[in-house]
């Protein structure tokens, strides 16, 4: 017989079923999710742009250009002069949405991101203050 009888036998027992279950009951933190990568980062600003000016959304597309844009226009000016480029803003336009929409890839090397849009041709975004802003649509 266990010594200490049957009932020290059962709380012996209870006791030694308990401690694996409280182990294996314990939480876990799930794994802390990737940091954003700079490409996603630059073609999500390039996306949010194309699609603002597509909408006429100018105080938006205006907001996420480069500084030096920012400096020479304001969203009516940016306005103005994408109706004044006509034709050749829209197919720069289209070529950069309809890339973005097939999965082009966007490099980014340090503050400067490119998508190629065409030969010789690129759309660059540059990394201010922590944000992606569109630099050109060449």
């Amino acid at each position: 017989m266990y010594p200490g009888g049957v009932r020290a036998w059962a709380i012996a027992a209870c006791l030694a079923c308990a401690a694996p279950a409280s182990v294996a009951k314990a939480p876990v933190a799930p794994p802390a999710p990737a940091p954003p990568r700079p490409e996603d980062e630059a073609k999500a600003a390039l996306r949010l742009f194309a699609t603002s000016v597509r909408e006429g959304e100018w105080p938006r597309a205006f907001s996420l250009l480069s500084s030096r844009w920012r400096a020479r226009l304001n969203p009516e000016l940016l306005a103005a002069d994408w109706q004044a480029a006509g034709p050749v803003g829209a197919r720069a336009l289209s070529r950069v949405e309809a890339l973005l929409a097939s999965g082009a890839r966007v490099h980014a090397q340090g503050r400067v991101a490119t998508l190629a849009v065409g030969e010789g041709r690129t759309a660059s975004l540059i990394l201010e203050d922590g944000q992606w802003h569109v630099d050109a649509l060449e």
